[in-house]
């Protein structure tokens, strides 16, 4: 089974960037882009703030989408309270989101499910006359098909290939079938590869659209934990958010709130995502493109479709179905069709929100508490034993390739009783003192000597490392065989591996695990061990 070995800091990692260490430390330089750091009590101060008046038609619409789905084994139990519950003004939720990559795939975005309903299940307990629902926000109007069709399992890449312009959670699953069939034959070697091939089946052919098919899977495997999954793309929540849009198009605020915000962030940090004077998407006739305008006049080039200001204004009020936010409206659009106060996200997500304080202030929106999900890396057996082996700590697992090598190699070959650096910097010293009791002998002389020394040295020891790495090719060919576990193509282990490997091995209770051992208002990179 899988057990927590250890926890590294986010700095000993070396694959996050200023901001986020600055966000983790609640560094007073971020005060200008967020109301508060994240803990227990932001979040209070946060539910005095709220005020949501929608919840009729949230939880009408997350209904219908539930009745519309088919489900393995029906829906889950604890899913139908949590709705319910969100009819309650004492009710609210925490939320995560993402794109819908094949089969929910890479372990990141089990990573961020996980974390939510840690958090749900902490906040539950820690504030009382509150609750708090986990809620898993589908992007299915994203239409980057290529950046959700492929996964990898055991080096083997799987692939949905189809041509399509469409938003994601629009496309029939029917072409499904023949990547279902080959994925099969990787499901079949363990009672809970086939539970988790049963759950895929039903979903991609019971449900004829890839955003169903996707909550149906969710469900089954996340369901128990009152995770409620939902779909903004949908009339009644688009007409409640009809103003913003018609807003968006007749002031481009969006555009001039992110600006001054980019402005004041550059002096401290690189903004994640540059403004767009396009924050709107028209998503028609299987088609999702992006609305671009000059002055009076707007146009979707893919659906060979302009308007004047006016038309389109009133084809966003008679039909908001059709108009889709880009990535920093649709924040916005969350905020309002959810009673939201804590966001949970990844690093890039978390430097996004971070310029949109203004944005949401100038609309008077919520701005939620802000986290990171947890952070896991898995190591087998065979990587614990290699690395004891060749005296590698944890934060070895994050260092350079090539600086891992070095360290490798000076274990193998003991190279520190070498001590050629000590014995070379003895005799410079004698040397030294020598040449200083010569009267008026400019010292310069003897510093350029000593710099040729030192450089020679090491043109020496790179050679010795040379020549040692050739005598353990075995070693680094097994190294590099090991590395693929952790980094693949610099990768690290979450972004291009699956979480089908483990559930073959450990089933539910892989995600038990890793809802036990989330953090709560903490940031560590846990280590996990396989102990066979």
């Amino acid at each position: 089974m899988l057990t927590k070995k250890s926890s590294l800091s986010f700095s000993e990692t070396n694959l996050f960037s200023p901001i986020i260490l600055d966000f983790i430390k609640s560094d007073s330089k971020l005060l200008s882009f967020i109301d508060c750091f994240p803990n227990i009590d932001s979040l209070k101060n946060k539910l005095k703030k709220i005020n949501f008046e929608s919840r009729e038609v949230l939880v009408n619409t997350v209904r219908k989408q539930y009745n519309n789905t088919s489900f393995l084994a029906g829906r889950s139990k604890d899913v139908d309270d949590n709705i319910n519950l969100l009819l309650d003004s004492k009710t609210f939720t925490i939320c995560t989101g993402h794109q819908l990559n094949i089969f929910i795939s890479p372990l990141f975005l089990i990573y961020k499910i996980t974390s939510l309903i840690a958090y749900a299940n902490y906040l539950d307990e820690h504030i009382p006359n509150h609750r708090f629902v986990p809620c898993f926000w589908m992007a299915t109007e994203d239409h980057d098909f290529k950046e959700i069709n492929e996964l990898s399992i055991y080096n083997k890449k799987y692939s949905w290939n189809l041509q399509t312009k469409n938003a994601v959670g629009n496309l029939s699953t029917h072409s499904m079938k023949d990547l279902l069939s080959d994925l099969k034959k990787v499901l079949d070697q363990s009672e809970h590869g086939r539970d988790l091939y049963n759950i895929y089946y039903h979903a991609y052919t019971a449900n004829s659209n890839y955003a169903d098919a996707t909550r149906s899977i969710i469900n089954s495997l996340f369901g128990d934990y009152g995770l409620v999954v939902v779909d903004g793309n949908c009339m009644a929540q688009k007409q409640l958010f009809s103003n913003d849009m018609k807003e968006e198009i007749t002031t481009n605020y969006i555009f001039k709130n992110i600006l001054d915000s980019n402005l004041s962030m550059r002096s401290i940090y690189k903004p994640m995502i540059n403004p767009l004077k396009s924050n709107l998407f028209y998503l028609h006739n299987n088609i999702r493109s992006k609305i671009l305008y000059n002055n009076n006049e707007y146009k979707s080039l893919c659906h060979n479709k302009e308007w004047t200001k006016k038309e389109l204004l009133n084809e966003i009020e008679n039909y908001p179905n059709r108009f889709s936010p880009n990535v920093f409206m649709r924040t916005l659009y969350q905020q309002s069709i959810l009673p939201n106060v804590l966001y949970l996200g990844g690093p890039s997500e978390i430097a996004y929100w971070l310029q949109l304080l203004s944005l949401f202030n100038s609309k008077g929106k919520l701005f939620p508490v802000l986290d990171l999900r947890s952070f896991f890396i898995i190591l087998s057996k065979s990587i614990l034993n290699f690395y004891k082996k060749h005296n590698l700590n944890d934060a070895d697992i994050f260092i350079d390739y090539h600086l891992k090598i070095k360290k490798i190699i000076k274990n193998i070959s003991n190279h520190d009783d070498l001590k050629l650096k000590k014995d070379i910097n003895d005799l410079l010293e004698i040397i030294e003192k020598k040449i200083s009791k010569i009267h008026n002998f400019p010292l310069n002389s003897f510093r350029v000597f000593e710099k040729r020394v030192n450089n020679s040295l090491l043109q020496l020891e790179s050679k010795i490392i040379k020549f040692e790495k050739n005598n353990n090719k075995n070693v680094l060919d097994q190294l590099s065989s090991l590395e693929q576990k952790i980094f693949t193509n610099n990768n690290p282990q979450e972004k291009s591996y699956s979480f089908i490997p483990y559930f073959i091995k450990y089933g539910p209770a892989f995600f038990n695990l890793l809802i036990e051992e989330s953090l709560i208002f903490d940031n560590k990179y846990i280590i996990l061990k396989e102990n066979s």
